[in-house]
Formats: structure tokens, C-alpha cells, sequence
């Protein structure tokens, strides 16, 4: 009798959790959000809002209707950054499209929005040759990454399986 109830025991705790884990793949939905970056301002700094939401910068793109990440380095003055871009557009694949743009940093201050980063954890400044930007499908600004960091990298491929599993459920 004492057999049965450990065989019972232990059958009930290997199952129970495998049971839930198949409940929640099956019926349960994660939902997930980027938020959108540099809202628009008018001349005296303040936020131009449309009722309640706050309206957001988006860059002027000849071709919309992808996602991009777009990357202000040289490819041959910053191997660093230029490997990780290299593997961040291996991993992704055709469905991204990848750009780099070398243009005068007023320019690309105007069009794209960047600046010198300042890296939370430890208060350095991020150069904008260093630095990546996420696009969304209607060239609204979705994530500034450090270039050179290892982990800012990988919050960028996280944040681009998030934009396109968003896109995903919307098309469906």
C-alpha cells in the first residue's frame, strides 16, 4: 500500500507541472509592447499631443512597410560594432532590413533622431557611431542600443522577435 502512494506522489508531481505547462502553451497568450521613442515637440518644448496620446517623431523613409535597424558606424573603423550587426542581421534574417548610414552627424541628428547616448549603469556617453535604432513598419522609433555592449545587442534581437510576433498577431 505505502508503494502505491509513493508511485501516486511522485506521478503527481512530475505531471502536475507538465499538465500546466501544456494548459498554458495551449490557451495562454503572451502579450508584449515596445514603447515608442522622441515625441514631437512644438517651439516652446512642449509635448504636441493628439487628445490624450502623446504624438511621436517618425522617420521619413523612401520604402515603409518593414522593420529596420539602422547602424551609424564604419564597418571598417568599428569591427566591434560592425561583427555584432553582422550577427544580429544573420539571426534575424530576410524579414528585417538592415542599413547602415554614414552621413554627417547633423543629419543624421535630424532624420533619425540620434545623439550621444548616456549609458545608464555606468553614466558613459555612447557615441552615436556606436549606436543602433529599431524602426517599426511606419518609421516610428522603437529602441536605441549601445553597439559595443554585448547585452544591448541581445535586447535588440528580443526586441525585434517582439515586433514581429506583434505584427504577426495582427495579421492573423
Amino acid at each position: 500500500m505505502q508503494k502505491y502512494i509513493k508511485a501516486g506522489m511522485l506521478t503527481l508531481v512530475l505531471a502536475l507541472p507538465a499538465f500546466l505547462i501544456l494548459f498554458l502553451h495551449s490557451f495562454g497568450e503572451n502579450h508584449f509592447e515596445l514603447p515608442y521613442f522622441v515625441p514631437v515637440v512644438d517651439s516652446t518644448g512642449q509635448t504636441i499631443l493628439n487628445g490624450k496620446d502623446t504624438v511621436f517623431y517618425q522617420v521619413p523613409l523612401k520604402k515603409q512597410n518593414s522593420i529596420r535597424v539602422v547602424g551609424f558606424f564604419e564597418p571598417l573603423n568599428d569591427i566591434v560594432v560592425a561583427q555584432h550587426f553582422s550577427r544580429v542581421e544573420k539571426l534575424i534574417g530576410k524579414e528585417v532590413i538592415f542599413e547602415v548610414v554614414r552621413d554627417n552627424p547633423i543629419s543624421l541628428g535630424q532624420i533619425y533622431k540620434v545623439g550621444n547616448l548616456k549609458n545608464v549603469k555606468s553614466n558613459q556617453t555612447i557615441p552615436y557611431n556606436e549606436e543602433f535604432v529599431l524602426l517599426d513598419k511606419q518609421g516610428y522609433i522603437r529602441g536605441f542600443y549601445d553597439g559595443k555592449d554585448e547585452k544591448e545587442v541581445e535586447r535588440l534581437i528580443t526586441e525585434i522577435n517582439v515586433l514581429l510576433d506583434i505584427y504577426q498577431k495582427n495579421k492573423d
